[in-house]
């Protein structure tokens, strides 16, 4: 048990599993000088029970993999387990902060997170935050449509999902030391999307968080890459993910 530890947790979105992070996770090994199994698997059922396999380590950044069981979980559920857990592992490992890094509607679940922060004192506070193809305002034909929602040259879409709405209106609980990285792509058809979530949707979040975090940078990556199943496993991405987390320093 070490009280310095900053854990890494590594969530992913909707349909997805552990074949989802897998290639982040074997990256972020390589880079910290970890072994293959050298991380913590938590796999949360059905009901919201926690299942535990492999290790914590001792070192500074514990890696930790999220897989939900039910893999059609909504955003909401996802959040309240989430802060469940979170809760679970500061009891066992005692640690204070934690970085994440979330593919599509895991990214979103994690913004939900921090809005709770605030409001706990004994929730760990996130300081360094990934989102990868999150879909903040919508997935194209599910509350979205190629094109039809813009950004306005304040920032602002022109509509608002539910979801972002919801963010929007709480954004006064924003962490203000958070520092966020938030990627994206677009295939280059006349969608303007991954082929699932539209640029518009994913960048729209940079309206809320933008005037409120300590720093926030976002990026757009282009091509066959950028298909939303395709980001996650990316080199590039997974290079600017391991040097966000590991090689910039808080200040």
């Amino acid at each position: 048990m070490n009280n310095g530890q900053w854990p890494i947790l590594y969530i992913h979105g909707f349909r997805g599993g552990d074949y989802t992070t897998e290639k982040m996770i074997e990256s972020a090994l390589k880079c910290d000088g970890k072994q293959p199994d050298e991380f913590l698997k938590a796999t949360i059922d059905w009901k919201g029970k926690v299942i535990y396999e492999g290790a914590w380590t001792k070192d500074e950044h514990p890696i930790v993999q999220v897989v939900f069981q039910n893999k059609w979980v909504g955003s909401n559920q996802m959040e309240y387990w989430l802060v469940k857990l979170l809760f679970d592992l500061r009891l066992k490992h005692e640690f204070t902060t934690y970085d994440a890094i979330g593919h599509s509607l895991g990214a979103v679940a994690l913004v939900l997170v921090n809005l709770r922060e605030k409001m706990r004192p004994y929730m760990p506070r996130l300081k360094k935050l990934v989102l990868i193809a999150g879909p903040f305002n919508g997935i194209i034909g599910l509350g979205d449509l190629p094109n039809i929602n813009q950004i306005k040259p304040d920032g602002r879409p022109t509509f608002m999902s539910p979801t972002y709405f919801r963010i929007f209106v709480n954004r006064k609980n924003i962490s203000d030391d958070l520092r966020v990285l938030n990627i994206y792509g677009n295939v280059g058809d006349q969608s303007n999307s991954d082929k699932y979530i539209s640029v518009t949707s994913a960048k729209s979040i940079s309206y809320i968080l933008k005037p409120h975090v300590k720093e926030y940078t976002e990026y757009l990556i282009k091509g066959s890459n950028a298909e939303h199943s395709m980001l996650h496993d990316d080199s590039e991405i997974l290079d600017m993910v391991n040097g966000f987390i590991y090689y910039n320093p808080l200040s």
